[in-house]
């Protein structure tokens, strides 16, 4: 018999880290979900190769914004200041637009601090960026 990809514990691992600065939504066999403040994330683990386990964090970063050039101009100067992650307008050509922000990284060697810390970077910025574009 062989053992559990290290992928498997992976999310239940999350949960129990993520949890120290969100609450925690949902937890299933691949995925998590917290909120971060006013964001919602998907944080999802995958096993890309044996002993390559990687975390896809997709969060949520506002809802239904009227997508404006000002709009536009505001998500691309927000991502270019973003240290890790991606930040895109779901709709680029709709009367609203949801942005999301965007990172994926190694994470199946991770111990929990470092683990913790780049999520905590990324997470935290995406709230950060949410803050920004709410005007609040």
């Amino acid at each position: 018999m062989t053992a559990p990809s290290p992928g498997a514990a992976l999310p239940a691992r999350v949960a129990g880290l993520v949890g120290e600065f969100g609450d925690v939504v949902s937890v299933d066999p691949d995925s998590v979900v917290v909120q971060v403040g006013a964001t919602r994330a998907s944080i999802r683990a995958l096993t890309l190769a044996p002993g390559l386990d990687v975390l896809t964090v997709t969060q949520l970063v506002a809802v239904n914004l009227p997508n404006t050039d000002a709009l536009r101009d505001d998500v691309q100067s927000a991502d270019g200041q973003l240290s890790f992650g991606a930040l895109r307008r779901s709709d680029p050509e709709g009367v609203t637009t949801d942005v999301l922000q965007y990172y994926t990284f190694p994470a199946g060697s991770l111990d929990d601090i470092p683990l913790l810390t780049v999520l905590h970077m990324v997470l935290s910025a995406g709230a950060d960026v949410a803050r920004r574009l709410s005007g609040s």
